[in-house]
């Protein structure tokens, strides 16, 4: 199973590595007006947004289970006084 691990990791550096250096390109980052934009590279914005997914959904998925934890422990109250 390591060694499996191992390649799917080593495959998933390698495809990283090839996005980055294919799409080094420059874009500009502008919201709404704010700045005057900010240039980046093209691989950059992309891990940039994957991360900031991640990151939401973990948040999410967090409250999520704090809420169904604490619905879980009020079904259990109930249950204990019948």
């Amino acid at each position: 199973m390591t060694i499996v691990k191992l390649g799917l990791g080593g495959l998933l550096f390698f495809l990283a590595l090839t996005f980055s250096y294919q799409n080094d390109f420059p874009v500009t980052i502008r919201y709404w007006g704010i700045t005057d934009g900010v240039e980046v590279p093209f691989y950059v914005a992309v891990v940039v947004a994957f991360f900031g997914g991640i990151v939401v959904g973990g948040i999410s998925g967090l409250i999520s289970n704090f809420l169904l934890k604490r619905e879980l422990k009020r079904w259990k109250k109930q249950v204990e006084q019948l």
